[in-house]
């Protein structure tokens, strides 16, 4: 199981979304009792994602040299948007006030599953930066930055 697809939603009042079952249900699956975590792991948006994932996706930090003043500068920067997060019975989860106006984040949102996480766009946010992207230009810009990590 993945998450794959997208979904629309919107804040409540009390700053949480919506998060559809499509999504809980492969986070209970998949990562049974793991803490979730909110990350900006890529500029524009939110990362949702178990720890074991996380912790994936910052194993390559661990071997930085201290003295490598630019790579930790960037490792503490990524660090610093880490909070826990936690899906309610109901499905919702609150969004951190400093995660939300980092990334935008006023009312309309976009959910987007991409495998192992989630990522939460600002809708007007994610129109603006692939709003207008079509399929075929997706496929050819993926496939181009594959074979460029293959290489």
């Amino acid at each position: 199981m993945a998450l794959r697809g997208s979904s629309e939603n919107q804040l409540d009042e009390k700053n949480r979304i919506r998060v559809p079952s499509k999504f809980t249900e492969v986070f209970r699956k998949e990562y049974k009792d793991e803490q979730l975590y909110f990350v900006i792991y890529v500029e524009g948006r939110i990362s949702l994602m178990a720890e074991s994932v996380l912790n994936a996706r910052l194993k390559p930090f661990e071997d930085i040299p201290p003295d490598d003043i630019e790579a930790m500068d960037s490792f503490s920067k990524i660090s610093e948007t880490i909070e826990c997060a936690g899906i309610d019975g109901q499905g919702r989860v609150t969004i951190p006030k400093n995660l939300r106006a980092a990334v935008k984040i006023d009312k309309d949102v976009i959910l987007v599953g991409l495998g192992n996480y989630l990522e939460i766009w600002a809708k007007e946010v994610r129109q603006e930066s692939v709003g207008g992207l079509s399929i075929r230009e997706a496929i050819s810009k993926a496939s181009e930055s594959a074979r460029a990590n293959r290489k």
